[in-house]
C-alpha cells in the first residue's frame, strides 16, 4: 500500500522542518503550492526524503489557487522544474500542461473536485479522466447521503475492473457522508491512499491519518468478503470500525467494518433490508450488518423482521443481522453496560440502578440490568417521558428533581452529556460520592467530568471505551459466529 500524505500549514509551524521528517508509512509527499503560496519548491523537494507530488488546486476546485490556465502553468512548470517527482493536473484546466511540460504517464495525476456536491453525471466524468495516458487519475466529490456515496463506490466497478496494480482510478468522497469511501478506495482500486500528515491537520472535510485508515483496512489486501458497518446520523469519530477490525484481524477474517453517517433517515431503506437487496449490494458490495447508534435504534428495530427478546422489551436494536431474506435485530447495549460492571467486580444483582436517559442507549441499559437482577429506575429531563419509557419496558423511574438512593447505587449515564471536555454530567457530586460505581456510556477522547469526579471519590467507574468493548464484543459474536478476541479488541481501544 502506498500512502500519499499532504502537508498543510496547520500540519507544522516550520515546513521545511516537517517535510525532512514525514509521517511513518508514507510512500509520497502531497506538497499543495496553493497552500504554501511563495514556499521554495526546489528547497521543499530537497528537504524530503520521499517523492513529492506537488499539487496547485484550484479556488473552483476547494484549494486557494489561481484558476486562470496561464498563472497555472507558471506556477506547475516551475514546480516541475524544480525536481517534483509528481504533477497534478486538474482535468479542467491544466490538460495542456501535459504537452507544454513533456509530462510522461508516470509524472503526473489527472485530477477533479467538486467541493459542493456529488453531481448526476459523474460516470461521464469518469470517463474523461481514464482517457487520460495519466498513471492515475483522481476524481472527489462531496456526498451529502447514502446516495452520493453508493454513486462513488459504483465507480470502482465500472472502472477498476484490472488487476489491482494496473488500477487507475482513485476516487473516494469527501464529506462526514463520504467517510466510508477513503476506507474503501485502496482495497476497491489501486492500492494506493490519500492521507492527511497528521488526525489534526486534513488537507480536504473526512481526510485521516494513516494509523486511523490503517486501524481498520490493514488486515485486507483487496475488497472485503463480507462488509459490516456502523450507522447513524454522525459516525465519523466512532471506534466501531477499529474495534471491530481488531477482532477481524486476530480471527483472521476478510470482513470490513466501515462508518456509514445517514443525515437523512429517509435514506435508511436502502440499508435496513434483507442481504442481497442493499443500495452497497448493487455497487458491488455485500453487507452481512449493521452496528446501529444514534438516533436511528428504534427505526433498526422497527426495521427488522425478528427481533430477540431484548429488543421486543426495548423497542431499540443496536446490531441487524442481514440475512438473503430476513433482517434480524439485537440490542447488545445491555451487554455492555452489565459487562462492564462485572468486568469491574460489581455485581448488579439486589443493587439499585439510576439511568438517566429515555433513548436507545438508555432502553438497553435498563433491559441489561433488570435481566441482571437489578432494581432499576430510568429518570430524564422530561418525567412524562422518564414514566411512559419506564412503563413500556417494565422498570421503575423517578421525577427529575429526585436523587439517587443514598448508599451503593450504580449511576449509568446515558445520555450525551460529558461529550465536550467542559460539560458536566447528569449526576451530583452527593449522588456519585454515595454510589457503588458508575457507568458513563459517553466515550470521547478526553476523560468526563463525570467519570473524573467519581474516580476522585474512589467509585468505581465504567467509561463508555469499557461499555463500548462488551458490547462490540457480543456484537462480533453476532456478526461471526466466532468466539470474540476479547483482548485483541481491548488493546484496540487503548490505542485510540
Amino acid at each position: 500500500m502506498d500512502w500519499i500524505v499532504t502537508i498543510t500549514p496547520g500540519a507544522a509551524a516550520d515546513p521545511m522542518a516537517a517535510l525532512a521528517s514525514p509521517p511513518a508509512g508514507a510512500s509520497i509527499v502531497e506538497l499543495r503550492l496553493d497552500l504554501f503560496a511563495g514556499i521554495d519548491v526546489a528547497a521543499a523537494v530537497g528537504a524530503c526524503p520521499l517523492p513529492v507530488l506537488a499539487t496547485l488546486r484550484s479556488a473552483a476546485e476547494g484549494g486557494e489557487g489561481p484558476d486562470d490556465p496561464a498563472a497555472r502553468a507558471e506556477i506547475i512548470g516551475a514546480a516541475r522544474n524544480a525536481g517534483a517527482a509528481l504533477i497534478d493536473l486538474e482535468l479542467e484546466r491544466d490538460t495542456t500542461l501535459i504537452l507544454d511540460l513533456g509530462l510522461a504517464p508516470e509524472q503526473f495525476i489527472l485530477s477533479w473536485h467538486d467541493p459542493e456536491r456529488t453531481p448526476e453525471d459523474l460516470g461521464a466524468i469518469a470517463e474523461r479522466l481514464m482517457e487520460s495516458p495519466a498513471r492515475w487519475v483522481k476524481l472527489v466529490p462531496t456526498a451529502h447521503g447514502i446516495h452520493d456515496l453508493t454513486a462513488v463506490l459504483g465507480l470502482h466497478r465500472r472502472f477498476n475492473g484490472a488487476p489491482r496494480m494496473k488500477r487507475r482510478l482513485l476516487t473516494f468522497a469527501m464529506g462526514v457522508p463520504g467517510l466510508a469511501s477513503r476506507y474503501l478506495a485502496p482495497l476497491l482500486g489501486p492500492p494506493v491512499g490519500y492521507a492527511a500528515w497528521s488526525q489534526a491537520a486534513p488537507a480536504a472535510p473526512g481526510q485521516l491519518s494513516i494509523l486511523r485508515t490503517e486501524a481498520v483496512i490493514s488486515h485486507l489486501n483487496g475488497p472485503p468478503q463480507r462488509l459490516y458497518g456502523v450507522v447513524g446520523a454522525d459516525v465519523s469519530s466512532s471506534l466501531s470500525p477499529a474495534l471491530h477490525a481488531s477482532a477481524y484481524r486476530e480471527l483472521g477474517l476478510p470482513y470490513l467494518m466501515v462508518p456509514i453517517s445517514v443525515p437523512d433517515p429517509d435514506e435508511l431503506g436502502e440499508l435496513f433490508a434483507p442481504r442481497g437487496s442493499t443500495c452497497f449490494d448493487r455497487v458491488g458490495l455485500e453487507p452481512w450488518g449493521w452496528a446501529v447508534t444514534t438516533p436511528y435504534k428504534a427505526r433498526a428495530a422497527a426495521a427488522a423482521d425478528r427481533h430477540a427478546p431484548r429488543v421486543l422489551r426495548t423497542a431499540a436494536a443496536n446490531t441487524l443481522i442481514l440475512g438473503p431474506e430476513l433482517v434480524t435485530a439485537e440490542n447488545t447495549d445491555a451487554d455492555g453496560v452489565v459487562g462492564s460492571l462485572v468486568g469491574r467486580g460489581i455485581d448488579p444483582v439486589g443493587r439499585a440502578a439510576v439511568i438517566q436517559g429515555t433513548g436507545g442507549a438508555a432502553r438497553g441499559a435498563a433491559v441489561g440490568l433488570d435481566l441482571a437482577g437489578a432494581d432499576v429506575v430510568l429518570r430524564s429531563r422530561s418525567d412524562e417521558r422518564a414514566r411512559s419509557t419506564a412503563e413500556e419496558i417494565g422498570v421503575g423511574w423517578c421525577g427529575t428533581d429526585e436523587v439517587a438512593p443514598e448508599e451503593g447505587a450504580i449511576l449509568v449515564n446515558a445520555t450525551p452529556l460529558g461529550r465536550a471536555p467542559d460539560e458536566e454530567g447528569p449526576f451530583s457530586e452527593e449522588e456519585i460520592a454515595a454510589a457503588t460505581a458508575v457507568v458513563d456510556m459517553v466515550y470521547a477522547d478526553h476523560e468526563t467530568l463525570l467519570a473524573g469526579m467519581a474516580r476522585r471519590h474512589g467509585v468505581t467507574v465504567a467509561d463508555g471505551r469499557e461499555v463500548l468493548l462488551h458490547q462490540g464484543v457480543a456484537q462480533v459474536a453476532a456478526f461471526t459466529q466466532r468466539v470474540p478476541p476479547k483482548e485483541a479488541m481491548r488493546a484496540a481501544l487503548r490505542h485510540k
